[in-house]
């Protein structure tokens, strides 16, 4: 027998992940060898570590979507590959290459010299597909430890700024405790169970109707880890200091490209794993999850003057959304989720990409951006004041909007599934929320500076950008049928595992 082969499959099923870990090497080649020809001229290593990083981001996406290997269980059942995961793995580099794309500017204005930043970039791109595919507790815990060292380095780059110090301190202070408390709560899982696979688990407690204290405190610490991750309160006391002390293109990966991963993890987890506890604890769980972090983004939000900050109250509202999403355990819930991700994801990429365009053009060197710095947008740029405001109202669920059918298909979750309380406070939250949005509509066109305002033109990659994610907003807002089915196979593919 040739033992070579007995791991063909799952070398093959890898080859997106063993790509970027050879890629990490040839990008740290790449800027040694030129680092030292470029520390004179700066803007001789930027413009080609960006194409370089864009074409390994490239070719690890057609990788993905090329993979060989169908739904199987990989390496001694450690991960897992499934359509879930591609389509998740397909999104994340997506928005790494919208990141990508729109960098340039940003870093030389904020004078980021150093070509490790695109290293980190290839690098959170292999954890979030380590995380997404991960199929042990174990396997999820190493794939989230690694992305979050890559975060803490990432939100203290600014070494002269007091907040971005302030925001890697509390980021990795608050994270250690998170990751403590998911690595405490698998070992009571291993201790109730005897076992860290999903699969393994999704067999034992196939016909549990009863949850032991040790497996009830150690499920609320493992997905504790995760929900601190994603912003959700009450874990989400971190969320605006970093996002608003963090670099900007920073804070742009943290709002929009880890949050698929991350609910992939918990999807799996929660449905695939401990489905039967549904009746018992999960529906609990995130009800609670789910209505805190819908008063805290709504409350906490309405009273924020700088953007940075508004959008980090508006992650939390959303992430409640994503939470009662949950609360049903149905197929129709997940599907409501995953069709929220991407709709969310789209969104915020739009408005994160304006928000670093408005950084780029602050005459007062600082990053804290005001409501004061967007004065005059509509004025100044009227086709961008005009995507920029749409792409707001479908972030507040206005109709016809991306937005609004997202939020809609939660809410028909929840009524289907008889929440009804939930759905009402659901609604009225998301309506006192829309004040905060339609006021910085406002302030774009109506509001007077004493000043002339005058914004940098967009560079072509970020023009690209903000076409491709508006466009997509208004696709789904005409035609959402192929967002429905491909959220709804992504449904199936969790439940069938």
């Amino acid at each position: 027998m040739n033992f070579a082969l007995i791991f063909q499959n799952d070398t093959a099923a890898f080859l997106p992940e063993l790509f970027l870990a050879v890629t990490i090497l040839v990008v740290l080649l790449h800027g040694s060898f030129l680092g030292v020809s470029a520390a004179s001229l700066y803007t001789y290593l930027t413009p080609s570590m960006v194409r370089l990083t864009s074409a390994i981001l490239f070719l690890s996406l057609l990788l993905v979507l090329n993979n060989p290997v169908e739904s199987k269980t990989l390496w001694n059942a450690l991960y897992v590959t499934d359509y879930v995961g591609t389509w998740a793995k397909f999104i994340v580099f997506l928005g790494l290459l919208f990141s990508v794309s729109v960098c340039e500017p940003y870093m030389f204005s904020a004078r980021f010299r150093a070509y490790e930043f695109f290293v980190f970039i290839i690098g959170i791109g292999l954890s979030l597909c380590l995380l997404i595919s991960s199929y042990d507790l174990l396997s999820i815990y190493l794939s989230m430890e690694f992305l979050s060292l890559i975060f803490y380095v990432l939100a203290t780059w600014k070494k002269n700024s007091y907040f971005s110090a302030e925001a890697g301190l509390k980021y990795f202070i608050l994270g250690s405790v998170a990751s403590t408390f998911f690595l405490f709560g698998s070992s009571l899982i291993y201790f109730s169970m005897g076992t860290t696979n999903l699969g393994s688990l999704a067999l034992l407690t196939e016909n549990v109707t009863s949850l032991s204290p040790f497996m009830c405190f150690g499920l609320v610490c493992v997905v504790s880890g995760l929900l601190f991750k994603l912003g959700a309160a009450p874990y989400h006391t971190w969320i605006a200091d970093v996002y608003e002390g963090a670099p900007t293109i920073v804070s742009m990966l943290f709002a929009t490209v880890p949050k698929f991963a991350f609910f992939v993890a918990l999807l799996r987890l929660c449905i695939t794993s401990f489905w039967s506890f549904f009746p018992i604890f999960w529906e609990d769980f995130f009800c609670i999850c789910g209505l805190f972090s819908l008063f805290v983004g709504c409350i906490c939000g309405l009273g924020e003057t700088k953007i940075k900050r508004l959008l980090a109250f508006s992650s939390v509202g959303h992430v409640g959304f994503l939470c009662l999403g949950l609360v049903s355990g149905s197929i129709e819930g997940v599907q409501a989720v995953l069709f929220y991700l991407i709709i969310y994801m789209i969104t915020a990429s739009f408005l994160w990409i304006y928000v670093l365009s408005l950084d780029v053009s602050s005459t007062s060197g600082s990053s804290l951006l005001t409501f004061a710095d967007v004065i005059g947008l509509g004025r100044s740029n009227p086709l961008l004041g005009l995507g920029v405001v749409l792409i707001i109202f479908s972030l507040a669920g206005i109709p016809p909007f991306g937005g609004f059918f997202a939020k809609l298909n939660i809410f028909v979750g929840l009524v289907d599934s008889s929440f009804y309380i939930l759905t009402i406070f659901a609604v009225l939250t998301s309506v006192i929320s829309a004040f905060y949005y339609i006021r910085l509509v406002k302030i774009f066109y109506y509001e007077k500076n004493k000043n002339w305002v005058f914004f940098l033109p967009l560079t072509k990659g970020a023009a690209i950008v903000l076409v491709l994610s508006g466009l997509s907003i208004i696709m789904f807002s005409l035609c959402p049928n192929l967002l429905y089915l491909l959220s709804y196979k992504g449904g199936l593919a969790l439940f069938s595992i």
